[in-house]
């Protein structure tokens, strides 16, 4: 009865996270077309017109107020834990923004937003549906996670060879540590420093 339970929790938390990667690739794809249609500027602007722009619903989500689309899409999509509205949105905006910022070649960024994208994706939902072996130093993240997290990076070697399943293999380490940070901010500043040292 019990295992039965812990079975219905896992497809209905499977689902949910399912909806919330789609849109976690989604944006990287939608990062990276502009990256190379139209240059790493373009892409600058837009991420920030978005910081600003969902900084200030996420304060007026916070303040109690109901946005369109938004608002649907934080009770879709939210976990129940986060610290605010929006907030791994929020930070997946400021890493890749970060990202931008800091890195200057385009294909350095695009590998390491396909690592952010596909990455994290393939953690979450390997870890819940595949998750059987805990890491000794987070109870909260698996091995088959970081596994998955690993080979569902490698597409980042399309623009960057080597570096990429390099840099996949340090970002799935980075993702499973506990750290005090959201992912969505690490896995960037992890590439930020990777690449730096890497040229």
């Amino acid at each position: 009865m019990i295992e039965n339970e812990i079975a219905i929790d896992n497809s209905k938390r499977l689902r949910f996270e399912l909806g919330r990667k789609v849109n976690h690739v989604s944006m990287g794809i939608l990062f990276i077309s502009i990256l190379f249609y139209f240059g790493r500027s373009p892409l600058l602007y837009f991420l920030i017109v978005l910081l600003l722009t969902g900084s200030i619903i996420i304060f007026l989500m916070h303040r109690g107020r109901r946005i369109p689309i938004a608002s649907w899409m934080v009770d879709r999509f939210e976990r129940e834990e986060a610290r605010f509205p929006g907030y791994g949105a929020f930070w997946y905006v400021v890493g890749s923004l970060l990202l931008v910022l800091s890195v200057a070649d385009p294909n350095e960024i695009a590998s390491a937003v396909v690592v952010l994208a596909l990455g994290d994706a393939a953690a979450t939902l390997f870890g819940i549906r595949n998750g059987r072996h805990r890491h000794r130093y987070n109870p909260e993240k698996t091995i088959e996670g970081t596994a998955a997290f690993f080979i569902f990076s490698l597409p980042a070697c399309l623009f960057t060879g080597w570096e990429g399943a390099a840099f996949a293999a340090i970002a799935a380490i980075v993702e499973s540590l506990p750290l005090p940070v959201d992912d969505n901010l690490s896995i960037p500043l992890a590439a930020i420093l990777f690449f730096s040292l890497a040229s």
